[in-house]
């Protein structure tokens, strides 16, 4: 897992790196995401490398909940993380897939615009194919 671009600005800055996105996609949307995209074995496997800490107290520690949250998770709905990973930060991701490669385009925003974190992830989940062949090219 790793994040290959990112673009941010004075009043939405890209989320500040504190913990490897490795070692903790359980925490954020982008692991979650990404996590979602695999199966039990993949999931398994990867958690098996990269072990679940508490990062904040929203955090979700406990494997067989995890495991129950990203299996409930609808393929075209957004995933989010209100404060998992990052303190004063949410985040959504939407998942992107391209034969057997998985991928996602995420976005963060801080505590204070909470309230547009749904929108904003409902546009960028509508959008995400067009920024996806934009970026292609």
């Amino acid at each position: 897992m790793k994040i290959t671009q990112f673009a941010d600005g004075p009043r939405t800055p890209k989320v500040n790196e504190w913990v490897d996105f490795r070692s903790a996609a359980h925490a954020s949307a982008v692991g979650k995401c990404l996590l979602t995209q695999l199966d039990q074995n993949g999931r398994r496997d990867h958690l098996s490398r990269h072990k679940i800490a508490r990062l904040t107290s929203r955090t979700i520690t406990n494997e067989r909940i995890l495991f129950s949250k990203l299996d409930s998770q609808p393929a075209t709905v957004p995933v989010l993380d209100l404060q998992e990973y990052a303190v004063g930060t949410v985040c959504a991701a939407v998942p992107l897939t391209a034969g057997s490669a998985v991928g996602c385009l995420a976005l963060s925003l801080p505590i204070e615009h909470a309230h547009r974190l749904r929108a904003a992830a409902d546009t960028l989940n509508r959008r995400a194919a067009p920024v996806v062949l934009s970026l292609a090219i």
